[in-house]
């Protein structure tokens, strides 16, 4: 048996179709064009984080299956065992010897982009300012409608996922997360409503979440630093050192289209958006002595 077969016969990907489309699923129907979209998210709802970003891709289960080979291949010859963006970005963890090294880091940054480029199909990243939320939340009853950052951000993706399906006319979609992120029971609660029950499963299973970890991360610093650029603008009056800023923002906002290597969805929930929602939604407003959570 070839090496490319017996990678294939023991894919996860593959493994984790047989279970999610149960008996729809066979080797015949992998032409049938079957979706899946997996999702990641990064950043928390807590004081330490200014937004907090949910992004992934979609691509029909072939596909899948060569970007884990290719994926797992890259990873290997480095000596990883996932790829997680935080451990990659702080030089830490499996990626420890890594500090300093520019040139090892860019080849394998771009060996990813590559492999996210040649077998995914649509990108999609939503985004929450956390201020936002938290500002929002005391006008309107938004926690207990959208339920979390996180929830929104989720069920964003979701839409957008749809949306896609949509004018693609198909109708073999399923939407995977990666377990361990908080908010997953409001997220649930707010795909029912659309009709979709999200599946959640670990990275180390659901190789392909890791494309949405990549690119929620990069998503969420590049927002993080577009709002610090932007806030120094907003007080500074030195007009040369708002150039700078200036240029630094646009430099930052290049560097996420880099990343985003094949067509997708961007967005992002500022309070301005927040409260359009609110009133499109028709959000009740808070009554006074309301209990509302604050970030920790």
């Amino acid at each position: 048996m070839s090496r490319a077969k017996s990678q294939s016969r023991y894919s996860n990907v593959e493994h984790l179709a047989r279970i999610i489309w149960l008996g729809r699923y066979s080797k015949e129907n992998l032409m049938g064009m079957f979706y899946t979209a997996y999702f990641d998210a990064s950043g928390k709802h807590t004081k330490k984080y200014r937004i907090l970003s949910v992004a992934g891709a979609l691509a029909p289960i072939k596909k899948w299956i060569r970007f884990e080979q290719q994926w797992n291949e890259v990873l290997k010859n480095e000596g990883l065992s996932e790829f997680h963006a935080t451990d990659f970005h702080a030089s830490q963890g499996e990626y420890k010897d890594w500090k300093g090294d520019k040139e090892r880091r860019s080849k394998f940054l771009n060996k990813l982009k590559i492999i996210v480029e040649n077998n995914t199909n649509k990108l999609f990243s939503v985004s929450v300012e956390l201020d936002a939320w938290d500002e929002v939340n005391k006008e309107y009853y938004l926690e207990e409608i959208l339920q979390s950052p996180y929830a929104l951000a989720g069920l964003f993706v979701v839409d957008q996922t749809l949306g896609w399906a949509k004018r693609k006319g198909t109708k073999n979609l399923k939407i995977v997360f990666e377990d361990g992120d908080e908010g997953w029971g409001g997220l649930v609660k707010l795909c029912i409503q659309r009709n979709v029950v999200p599946v959640r499963l670990p990275k180390q299973i659901a190789i392909p979440c890791q494309v949405g970890d990549l690119l929620a991360w990069k998503t969420r610093i590049t927002g993080t630093n577009a709002l610090h650029r932007i806030s120094r603008m907003e007080i500074g009056t030195d007009p040369a050192n708002a150039q700078f800023e200036l240029d630094e923002l646009i430099s930052e906002l290049n560097s996420l289209d880099r990343l985003l290597v094949r067509p997708g969805n961007t967005k992002i929930f500022s309070i301005a958006s927040l409260r359009k929602i609110c009133v499109g939604a028709k959000i009740p407003k808070r009554t006074p002595g309301t209990i509302i959570h604050f970030r920790d």
